[in-house]
């Protein structure tokens, strides 16, 4: 999968990020695969990016916006769900974020700006409940699929 050149990519890019494999690990692809199905904004991109990891840097740069959704493991209980910004990543704020797997969201983005792009995305997580093996979401975190799919158009502006 390779990126469109920076001249022919879309200002905002919305990236579903997780091990689908896994349950409820995978709410950020299972995300990105519904809104694939709603009619978007011209500017906006959805990408199902799995589990690539540093290989989903060349997606995310040169965009005006970038909207990541996967997975969080925080203190607040299985269908929390998390709004997060760089700065409180890179500051810790008690949450791991699984996001991007092998590699952590902030080396992720620091390797980004060694390449000379700053990335300064939004982060909507959700708390999973079950993480063993199986494609389908728990009953619980399917259930928030609407509500996730809000927020995420409130922040590309769609919504009031």
């Amino acid at each position: 999968m390779s990126a469109p050149a920076p001249t022919e990519r879309k200002p905002i890019l919305i990236l579903g990020v997780g091990n689908i494999l896994l349950k409820d690990e995978g709410i950020g692809v299972h995300i990105a695969e519904r809104l694939q199905a709603v009619d978007l904004p011209d500017e906006v991109e959805v990408l199902e990016g799995g589990v690539l990891g540093v290989d989903l840097l060349e997606h995310m740069e040169h965009r005006e916006k970038v909207i990541i959704i996967d997975a969080v493991q925080g203190d607040m209980g299985p269908g929390t769900i998390y709004r997060l910004t760089r700065k409180e990543i890179e500051m810790g704020e008690n949450r791991c974020l699984s996001s991007l797997h092998e590699i952590d969201l902030p080396y992720v983005l620091n390797v980004g700006d060694f390449m000379g792009h700053y990335i300064d995305p939004v982060i909507i997580g959700v708390e999973p409940k079950d993480l063993s093996v199986g494609l389908d979401l728990s009953p619980e975190i399917e259930a928030l699929i609407p509500k996730v799919v809000d927020l995420v158009m409130k922040e590309i502006g769609q919504m009031n």
